[in-house]
């Protein structure tokens, strides 16, 4: 299985060559009358199918390997063993940097197979070049697993050993099965529609047809980036025993930059399309998108940054940054050669415009974005500069994007109520007035009640004037369409979303948003957090909970040994009262590599997390040291992303017009009489 695994790998890397370079020569062709073309594309649609095909049996060789425990494979014998459980011999494929890479290559080639698959839907003189590009990520990431980071190597020992090293343990959590994956879905489906904007760049079929044919796919794209990060977060809460969820690590940035230039290509695209404005915003956002996968890969595989996500250094960094450098140096050669069809004779004429504030949100994202690099790459910087590396911590990136963020969610709740191309004083008055007033009376309640933090203050205030726009929205809409009393205001509602699934699937997508941003403020402006030791029997009151420890005792398995700790959380009043749960927090050292872990107990509820956390034993060996910590509302970060996805998925729901064949008939009717775009052929 270890040579069907790697021939397939070889192979899978001959049809990317392949598709690569007679994408190129099928695209110069260019002719779709001509059969010599037609051939061609026809060829490289058959390659990327058979590079997907390839990809996917090397990686099931590569699972049946870790199945089997076949510990001749060195990958397999470094991160697998005996004693693990199978969902963790699924997380030990992904869970070093060759397997990983290897994911990586194969979700890329998958993606261009994809791509083929659906031919009919693609303009013919757009195809090749697509394909074309799509090969040429496909083949670097398999040129990489390949002849550099291979997991197909047999081990070199003169003996097999009996079992393996086993995976990291705080790799040994189920969500590492689901987070990895999904995260890079979100990463390599965004190949898609680069390709597309790299194709229209190389062919100068630069019209609004390219974007909207990729709406979907960066959608799909976006949709599992932002459920990756999240399912990171949630497995940084539950193994990491810190009681939160985001430090700003630099891997995490580095899935976090993609997602703010993915989000502000995905607003961008639609002034484009409404308007047919900002053409170069549009390309550069999506060109950078992809760039900055590839960069966060760089971040984590590199050695250039330290983190407890990041895979242990090598020596292939200069490889990614030599193919950033390239794409990069094409994409400007491009830019600059088709700049008469780039620049858009129109101008925002209003700044109380959707467009102009829609330009004003993907400044605000940018800005994130490159405040965000810069706290990244400033140990870099730094070393290079003084000889010193010096690392920036949680309090600058909270100093500089907290009040970008608020800014940015104010920027959200006006920009899709404002009126296209100029809106007018009394239109601004009726859209917000109501929703400003209320959100001010919001806020003095907050401060009333005890909130005397500001940034809480406007955040919750924000949360409140957004989500009013959008009520009143739907308001304005249901009585425009007459939904009356007797067809019900959740009917009606649903009629409204099913018509106008673009515009209320966006609505969607930012109610979950602010439930998103009132979990974040909760648990970060209103966390409680005490540490203490006990001892069996003893119980200690903690805001309104009174927690007792009922034992603390050792446990052992194959795998690992661990402190146990049994604790009972009532509601405070005695010892009498309400039972909320019991909690069972774990401190494991792990045989094998001699590593510790915090298995952290956890009880959510709407209202707040209960989150205990064992350090240990105390002086005497008898007395246990505990750590609690209450999140407030923090259950609605997961809940918020949940709504998040809903809408997104309401936005990718087809259209029957738009499934229709015909409109691409049409599309390609007007590529065969179109005359020459500005800028000539490439």
């Amino acid at each position: 299985m270890n040579e069907f695994g790697h021939y397939a790998l070889f192979l899978a890397w001959a049809f990317a060559l392949f598709t690569m370079c007679a994408g190129v020569y099928a695209g110069v062709l260019g002719n779709i009358c001509n059969p010599k073309a037609l051939r061609w594309s026809a060829a490289v649609r058959n390659a990327s199918i058979a590079a997907a095909i390839s990809g996917v049996a090397s990686l099931i060789a590569l699972g049946w390997l870790f199945h089997s425990d076949d510990y001749t494979n060195q990958y397999v014998w470094q991160y697998s063993n005996k004693e693990m459980y199978d969902i963790y011999k699924v997380s030990a494929i992904w869970g070093g940097m060759d397997g990983s890479m290897l994911l990586w290559a194969v979700f890329i080639a998958v993606c261009g197979a994809l791509v083929a698959l659906r031919a009919d839907r693609c303009p013919r003189t757009l195809l090749p070049w697509i394909l074309a590009f799509i090969g040429s990520s496909s083949f670097f990431f398999l040129t990489v697993v390949f002849y550099f980071t291979n997991p197909f190597r047999y081990l070199k020992a003169e003996f097999i050993p009996p079992d393996g090293n086993g995976l990291n343990p705080l790799l040994q959590n189920p969500f590492m099965a689901v987070h990895p994956p999904t995260l890079y879905v979100g990463f390599t489906a965004h190949v898609v529609p680069f390709a597309f904007c790299m194709a229209a760049l190389a062919s100068g079929q630069l019209s609004n047809e390219w974007a909207r044919l990729t709406r979907r796919w960066a959608l799909f794209a976006w949709m599992f980036l932002t459920a990756g990060i999240v399912m990171g977060g949630f497995w940084a809460y539950v193994e990491l025993g810190w009681g939160g969820f985001w430090a700003w690590d630099p891997v995490e940035n580095s899935s976090f930059l993609p997602w703010l230039t993915s989000t502000a290509y995905l607003h961008s695209v639609m002034v484009q399309e409404r308007k047919n404005m900002l053409r170069l915003w549009t390309v550069w956002l999506m060109i950078t998108t992809y760039l900055l996968t590839v960069f966060g890969t760089f971040l984590t595989r590199s050695g250039i940054v330290q983190s407890v996500h990041a895979f242990a250094s090598t020596d292939i960094g200069w490889m990614f940054l030599l193919y950033i450098g390239m794409v990069l140096a094409l994409a400007i050669a491009l830019t600059l050669y088709r700049r008469g069809v780039l620049f858009s004779e129109k101008k925002i004429e209003s700044f109380w415009s959707r467009e102009a504030f829609f330009l004003l949100n993907n400044l605000v994202l940018l800005s994130i974005c490159f405040a965000t690099l810069w706290g990244v790459m400033f140990p870099v910087f730094s070393e290079a500069v003084t000889g010193t590396k010096q690392a920036v911590g949680i309090p600058y990136f909270n100093a500089v994007n907290v009040p970008l963020f608020l800014f940015l969610l104010l920027l959200m709740g006006v920009g899709p109520m404002i009126a296209w191309k100029k809106a007018s004083l009394s239109n601004l008055i009726r859209t917000f007035l109501t929703p400003f007033l209320t959100a001010l009376v919001v806020s003095g309640l907050l401060v009333w009640t005890g909130v005397d933090q500001l940034y809480p203050v406007i955040s919750y205030g924000l949360c409140w004037f957004v989500f009013m726009t959008i009520l009143g929205e739907l308001y304005r809409a249901l009585r425009a369409q007459g939904h009356g009393e007797d067809k019900g205001v959740v009917k009606g509602a649903v009629r409204l979303v099913r018509r106008h699934r673009s515009r209320y699937g966006g609505y969607i997508v930012h109610l979950g948003v602010l439930v998103v941003t009132i979990a974040i403020t909760a648990s970060m402006a209103h966390k409680f957090e005490q540490e203490f030791t006990l001892d069996s029997g003893e119980s200690i009151t903690v805001r309104r909970y009174k927690l007792t420890l009922d034992a603390i005792e050792g446990r052992q398995t194959t795998n690992y040994q661990a402190l146990h700790a049994v604790v009972s959380v009532r509601a405070a009043g005695g010892s009498d009262g309400e039972l909320l749960g019991v909690l069972e927090p774990e401190l494991r050292t792990y045989f094998r590599n001699s590593e510790t872990t915090t298995e952290v107990a956890l009880r959510s509820s709407l209202r707040a997390d209960r989150y205990i956390m064992v350090s240990g034993l105390d002086e005497t060996g008898k007395r246990a040291s505990l750590k609690v910590y209450v999140n407030p509302l923090h259950v609605w970060l997961w809940i918020g992303t949940l709504i998040m996805v809903g809408g997104t998925l309401v936005l990718l729901i087809p259209r029957k017009a738009e499934a229709r064949s015909e409109v691409f008939a049409e599309s390609l009717a007007g590529e065969t009489s179109a005359s020459p775009q500005p800028g000539g052929r490439f």
